[in-house]
């Protein structure tokens, strides 16, 4: 018994015609894929795996075809002269493949090593953003309890009060009171004492 060979060539035309359509729309899809994360190497890298695979499947069902059709048309010299050139385009793709996967390789553990000194990065930066919020809360927590004066001051060369910047001439301790977080408790130098009580203090200045 013999069996007709004709449902393997269909078979054949109809799976080499089905894997042609297919290899052309993979790539674009993997492209579309990729390009929604750019900064991403393992997209990247199956979009071109994709790309060499849809290469390998066109050129093995272009092959197919060809082969099919001119063996239909009885022209099985010329399929023979071509059938090394196909089989040397397979080859090629093959180690395009391997190409890229050295290529995927070599990129992903670049990529690795800077998302790992990146991450090492911004936790450096957070770090030192943090003690620099704390020195600065520091600063400013020391600076509102801290007034100084400076620059010069007008004061009176006989009652000894100070002029303000709205011209108006005020007692010293009124002055550095409301300039400065200094507080005043009165008392009376021995100078003055003297002076001022000498019934009391008059012999012991002689004294």
């Amino acid at each position: 018994m013999t069996l007709s060979w004709l449902p393997v060539i269909w078979i054949d035309i109809v799976g080499s015609s089905a894997t042609l359509v297919l290899a052309l729309l993979c790539p674009r899809y993997a492209w579309h894929w990729a390009t929604k994360k750019r900064d991403d190497t393992f997209r990247h890298y199956i979009f071109l795996l994709t790309l060499s695979f849809a290469f390998f499947a066109v050129s093995r069902s272009f092959g197919h075809l060809v082969k099919q059709v001119l063996l239909f048309y009885e022209m099985n010299n010329l399929w023979k002269a071509l059938a090394p050139f196909s089989g040397s385009i397979n080859t090629a793709t093959f180690i395009t493949v391997f190409a890229f996967s050295l290529y995927f390789y070599r990129s992903y553990m670049v990529h690795l090593e800077l998302e790992t000194h990146k991450n090492h990065l911004e936790k450096l930066i957070e770090m030192r953003t943090s003690e620099l919020e704390e020195k600065n809360a520091e600063l400013e927590k020391a600076l509102s309890q801290v007034k100084m004066l400076s620059g010069f001051l007008p004061i009176c060369a006989s009652c000894k009060k100070i002029r303000d910047d709205n011209g108006y001439w005020n007692q010293i301790e009124s002055y550095i009171r409301n300039h400065s977080e200094a507080e005043f408790s009165h008392s009376i130098c021995p100078d003055c004492a003297h002076k001022l009580y000498p019934e009391y203090f008059g012999t012991k200045k002689k004294s």
